[in-house]
């Protein structure tokens, strides 16, 4: 088991969450803060319909104005053939991210395609991104249980990652805790499932929390063996599109957690108080 945790900070997942939609330059200058003090992994923004997310309707102006290092890798997120072909014009992004749901009235409400269509779609969005030197990173919301009123069923869930690394051709799966379902025993017993004869990589966790429950749950992945987090500095965002969710992981405590542990992660640690605070200020408007 790797001792090297790798964070994302979802610049996306943060931003998106706000109660206001932020200037342009503001993003511009607090992602470029972030490349500038060692990120290397920022999920940026994404490429769907401005009347669905209308915060991230300026992701391509974002790309063009940043400047970044070669080493780091972007992400942002599409839905759609034509988000991909935005989002395959845009500068700087090297990684594709799509949001499959186990649960089927979510995937409808949050891509308007069921299950099937979404899984076919992610199918022909993964070649194309693969023909343009992209790799795909496939997200499962509601991995962990709904509140859509559907059965959670662990074993499903393993077979559609099986599905989506097989033949999606996903180079990357996560695991999200769309509206805060978890406990620590249930990420243990999913991720238990999901490893269960596999012969792909232990999913990432996109985990929303609380302040009082990110340390438990946090522990609880990394005992299941995830080294693969999605974090936002301030533990701004949530899901806007599901009741009941909250913040995502911080990644200030994040990252101190880690530490503790013993684990190395690919965060720079001196400016993160400073961030943190900063990325709280952008909240507070």
């Amino acid at each position: 088991m790797s001792d090297t945790v790798r964070i994302t900070e979802t610049l996306r997942d943060a931003w998106q969450g706000l109660p206001r939609v932020l200037p342009t330059d503001v993003k511009v200058a607090f992602a470029q803060r972030l490349l500038d003090a060692g990120w290397r992994r920022l999920d940026v923004g994404s490429f769907v319909s401005p009347s669905r997310v209308p915060a991230m309707s300026d992701t391509g102006d974002v790309l063009q104005r940043l400047c970044v290092p070669g080493d780091a890798r972007l992400t942002a997120l599409v839905a759609s053939a034509s988000g991909l072909e935005r989002l395959l014009t845009a500068p700087h992004v090297s990684e594709v991210l799509y949001p499959f749901s186990l649960s089927e009235r979510f995937q409808r409400k949050n891509t308007e395609r069921g299950r099937d269509e979404a899984f076919a779609l992610l199918a022909d969005l993964a070649r194309r991104a693969h023909e343009a030197g992209r790799t795909v990173y496939a997200t499962v919301s509601m991995a962990f249980g709904n509140n859509e009123g559907e059965p959670f069923d662990a074993p499903e869930l393993r077979d559609w990652v099986a599905r989506l690394h097989h033949e999606a051709g996903a180079d990357r799966v996560g695991l999200a805790d769309t509206t805060a379902q978890a406990t620590p025993q249930v990420i243990r017993d999913t991720y238990a499932a999901v490893a269960r004869g596999a012969d792909w990589p232990v999913p990432a966790a996109h985990l929303h929390v609380t302040p009082d429950n990110q340390r438990a749950l946090v522990a609880a992945a990394l005992d299941a063996g995830v080294r693969d987090f999605d974090s936002a500095l301030g533990g701004l965002g949530g899901c806007q599109f599901a009741k009941g969710a909250v913040s995502n992981v911080s990644t200030l405590p994040l990252v101190a957690q880690l530490r503790e542990r013993g684990l190395a992660c690919d965060v720079p640690e001196l400016p993160l108080v400073a961030l943190d605070a900063a990325a709280q200020a952008l909240a507070r408007g």
